[in-house]
C-alpha cells in the first residue's frame, strides 16, 4: 500500500521529525511492509536527512488535484489540524481517489460551544505564545479580542466547520475526552460525530519502554519553559511546595529556557538533551509531572507512561485524564501549585506502598500508544472507509 502523510509545515527545522507525529508514523508504516512517504514544505537550510522518506512539495503541489493524482496513493493521512483554511489541500487530496483521513492534533475544544470558558483560556494562551516579543497584556487582549469573534460570530465558524468536516471521511483525535467534544461540537453543527475516532499519538516502543531499572525518588518535568503554555512559575511552585514535604525526592528538568545545573533545593536542569538520555531517565523515575495551561496531547506524557512513569498534570488537560486510566492517579480539576502538589505526593505515596507496577504501566501504554499499534489502528480504520472503493488494500 501506498500512504502519504502530509502536514503544511516546514521539514528541515532540526525539531526531530522522524521520533514523533508524523514521521514516526511514516517510520511504523514502513515497518509494517508499507510505501509510506512524509510530504511537507522544504526549508532553506535543512537541518534533517533528505535522505529518509520524505517528499518536499510546494504550496502550489500541495494544491494541485494533478500533483496529488500523479502520486496514486492508496491512502492519504493529513496533519491539517481541522482548519478550513486548508479546504484546498483537501479537495487536491480527495481528487486522488485514496483513502483519506486527517488528524486533529487537538484537545477538542475547537469552538466556543465545544467548552466556553477553556476555548477562551486556550485562546488566549495561544496567542501569548504565538506573539512573544510582545508585551503580555497586548497578547492576551488581542486573543481576547480572537476568542471574542467566535463567539459573536459562532455560526460563521460553524458552518465553516461544519463544511469542513465533511470533506473527509474520518478523522482521528488524541484522547477520549478530545473525541467526546468533538463529537458533541459535530452533532451541533449536524455532521456524523462517528466521524471522529480516538487513535492517540504515535510513541516510539524502541526508545521509550521499561527494561526493569530499579526506580528512584525522582519527579521528571519537560518542557519550553520560557512559553506561557508550559507556565514555568506555577511548575516550579508546585515543585517546591511537594519536594519541601518529600525530602527524599528530587526533581529534574529537561528542555530551553532554564540554566543548566542546580537551580533549587534539589531541583536540577539539564537543558536540552538527546532523546536517548531522557529516555534512561524515564526509565529510572518514577513521576512525569506538567501543569501546562494548554496541551494537545503532551508526547512526554505518554514517553513517561511507556517508560514506566506515572504522569500527574491538572485535569483541565484532556490527555491528563487519559494518562490517568494506566494508573487510576489524581487529576486534580483546579490548576493551582498547592492541588498538584497534593497530586504529586498523593502519588510519591502511591509508589512507595508498592501500589505502582512500572512494567505492567509501561505494557499498557506501549498496547495502545506503541508506533506500530497506532500505525496498525489506522490502517484498520482506514480499511473500514467506503468498502466499495476498489482501491481498499
Amino acid at each position: 500500500m501506498k500512504i502519504l502523510c502530509f502536514t503544511p509545515l516546514t521539514y528541515g527545522d532540526g525539531s526531530g521529525w522522524w521520533g514523533r507525529d508524523l514521521g514516526l508514523t511514516v517510520r511504523a508504516f514502513r515497518q509494517l511492509g508499507h510505501d509510506a512517504q512524509l510530504v511537507c514544505y522544504p526549508t532553506t537550510h535543512s537541518k534533517d536527512s533528505l535522505g529518509r522518506p520524505v517528499q518536499l512539495i510546494t504550496q502550489s503541489q500541495a494544491r494541485s488535484k494533478d500533483w496529488w493524482k500523479q502520486q496514486n496513493p492508496d491512502l492519504i493521512l493529513l496533519g491539517l489540524w481541522t482548519q478550513s483554511k486548508y479546504n484546498p489541500i483537501r479537495n487536491a487530496a480527495l481528487a486522488s481517489n485514496a483513502h483519506v483521513i486527517e488528524r486533529c492534533d487537538g484537545d477538542g475544544f475547537r469552538l466556543p460551544f465545544s467548552g466556553h470558558r477553556q476555548f477562551w483560556e486556550n485562546t488566549i494562551s495561544a496567542q501569548i505564545d504565538a506573539h512573544p516579543h510582545w508585551p503580555l497584556t497586548l497578547a492576551g487582549i488581542f486573543g481576547g479580542c480572537k476568542a471574542g469573534l467566535f463567539e459573536i460570530f459562532a455560526p460563521y465558524f460553524e458552518s465553516r466547520l461544519a463544511a469542513t468536516l465533511a470533506m473527509i471521511p474520518l478523522f482521528l483525535s488524541e484522547t477520549p475526552l478530545s473525541t467526546r467534544a468533538l463529537q458533541s461540537l459535530a452533532t451541533r453543527i449536524k455532521s456524523n460525530p462517528s466521524r471522529f475516532q480516538h487513535v492517540p499519538h504515535p510513541i516510539d516502543e524502541n526508545v521509550f519502554s521499561y527494561t526493569g531499572e530499579p526506580k528512584k525518588n525522582t519527579v521528571i518535568a519537560i518542557g519550553r519553559w520560557g512559553s506561557w503554555q508550559k507556565d514555568w512559575p506555577l511548575t516550579r511552585k508546585a515543585l517546591e511546595i511537594f519536594l519541601d514535604r518529600n525530602p527524599n525526592y528530587e526533581t529534574v528538568l529537561f528542555g530551553s529556557g532554564l540554566p543548566v545545573g542546580r537551580i533549587g533545593e534539589r531541583l536540577f536542569s539539564r537543558g536540552i538533551c538527546p532523546q536517548e538520555e531522557i529516555s534512561k531517565s524515564l526509565r529510572e523515575a518514577k513521576i512525569l509531572f506538567f501543569a501546562s495551561r494548554y496541551e494537545s496531547f503532551l508526547l512526554a506524557g505518554g514517553e513517561a507512561l511507556c517508560s514506566g512513569c506515572t504522569v500527574i498534570g491538572p485535569g483541565t488537560i484532556p490527555s491528563a485524564f487519559y494518562f490517568s486510566e494506566f494508573f487510576n492517579g489524581l487529576t486534580p480539576s483546579i490548576r493551582t501549585a498547592s492541588t498538584l502538589a497534593y497530586a504529586l505526593e498523593a502519588e510519591a505515596q502511591a509508589w512507595s506502598q508498592c501500589r505502582r507496577d512500572p512494567h505492567k504501566i509501561s505494557e499498557a501504554a506501549r498496547h495502545q500508544m506503541g508506533s506500530l499499534v497506532v500505525a496498525q489502528k489506522i490502517l484498520t480504520l482506514a480499511s473500514e472507509i467506503n468498502p466499495s472503493n476498489p482501491r481498499k488494500s
